[in-house]
């Protein structure tokens, strides 16, 4: 864990160093971005590692809070919840501001039940989260998908790698 808090200070400094996107704070507490319409609170659904519902809170231009609950897909028999805090880059410019790649780099935690075995088996573990999204200025959606390395030390001592593509949509 302290791995994880390490690795999120030392990617919040160059993200602090970033200029907002023009347009942004609609004067609301939590800004949203100029890239996008909507208000921050995104909800959707997302397939992949965990599949269900999804959703994101943006707390400002360059970070939001994101978490999915749901199963994982292919695994019958499985619930999975994952809560993660990522911080958003904006490394490319697309002329005439037709669409937007923001991305996202954080981290979190993820809790697995197996209920496959009879048993259940309880997975809990720290993860990274690095993706995407595609944003649309006329639209309140984004389309994502990201890849979560992870870590489990409850119950069971290894590591997965998730993944998830979905889309939410911003009130």
């Amino acid at each position: 864990m302290l791995a994880t808090l390490s690795l999120l200070s030392l990617l919040t400094a160059p993200a602090a160093a970033q200029t907002p996107v023009e347009g942004s704070g609609s004067g609301t507490s939590a800004p949203t971005s100029g890239e996008r319409t909507g208000g921050p609170f995104g909800l959707g659904v997302a397939i992949g590692a965990p599949a269900g519902v999804t959703s994101r809170l943006w707390i400002g231009d360059w970070s939001a809070l994101q978490a999915t609950a749901g199963g994982n897909l292919g695994v019958p028999n499985s619930l999975s919840v994952s809560a993660d805090y990522t911080i958003v880059f904006r490394p490319f410019e697309v002329a005439d501001n037709i669409y937007a790649v923001p991305l996202h780099v954080g981290g979190g935690i993820n809790v697995d039940v197996d209920l496959e075995t009879g048993v259940p088996r309880l997975l809990i573990g720290p993860r990274a989260v690095f993706g995407a999204s595609l944003l649309v200025p006329d639209l309140p959606i984004d389309f994502h998908a990201e890849l979560a390395p992870t870590v489990y030390f409850v119950e069971f001592i290894g590591w997965s790698i998730d993944g998830q593509i979905g889309v939410r949509y911003y009130f």
